[in-house]
């Protein structure tokens, strides 16, 4: 093999992975949707998958989780929501899940487009307790959840055996 054919090979092998690779990660991504107002309520995610790991039990109290993987998770609501007696404003945020001793939060940061892994806390406009339920069945890939409800709708998360949700009133 000529030393042409040899770098026209590597470079042919290159230029398949840089076109396969961003199309599998996007494999990774999941997005989940509901109908409000004249628009959707929208969240896009990384969807890490266990592999015999328990993930939620070991974020430590006080920590932020990005809830999924690479980018930051990012929540749109066309309306304004209600969860609980907390109002979310109509816009983006980035949304990350808190440890607060035994129970969870669902924190809203006016923060997005940023890493993961890069948190922000002076930025938090809102955290919500979350309602923690024990799946029978384990979920390997972690997967976010928005159901129609009365009035609203259901955020839900299910990683392994544990599913958090909080349920929310949609407004104006």
């Amino acid at each position: 093999m000529t030393f042409k054919k040899a770098l026209c090979w590597i470079c042919s092998g290159l230029l398949c992975l840089l076109v396969v690779i961003p199309g599998s990660a996007q494999g990774n991504r999941g997005k989940a949707e509901l109908k409000a107002g004249t628009g959707n309520i929208t969240i896009d995610y990384g969807r890490p998958s266990l592999k015999g790991r328990d993930m939620i039990s070991q974020l430590q109290e006080g920590s932020f989780w990005r809830m999924g993987m690479n980018q930051a998770t990012v929540f749109t609501t066309p309306v304004n929501l209600t969860i609980g007696d907390t109002t979310v404003a109509k816009g983006s945020y980035s949304i990350w899940l808190k440890r607060a001793g035994d129970k969870y939060l669902l924190v809203f940061n006016s923060q997005t487009g940023q890493w993961g892994t890069q948190h922000d806390p002076s930025k938090d406009v809102v955290g919500v307790p979350l309602k923690q339920e024990t799946l029978s069945s384990p979920v390997e890939t972690f997967t976010i959840d928005l159901k129609e409800a009365s009035h609203g709708g259901t955020f839900s998360l299910s990683w392994g055996t544990t599913k958090l949700s909080t349920d929310f009133v949609t407004g104006s």
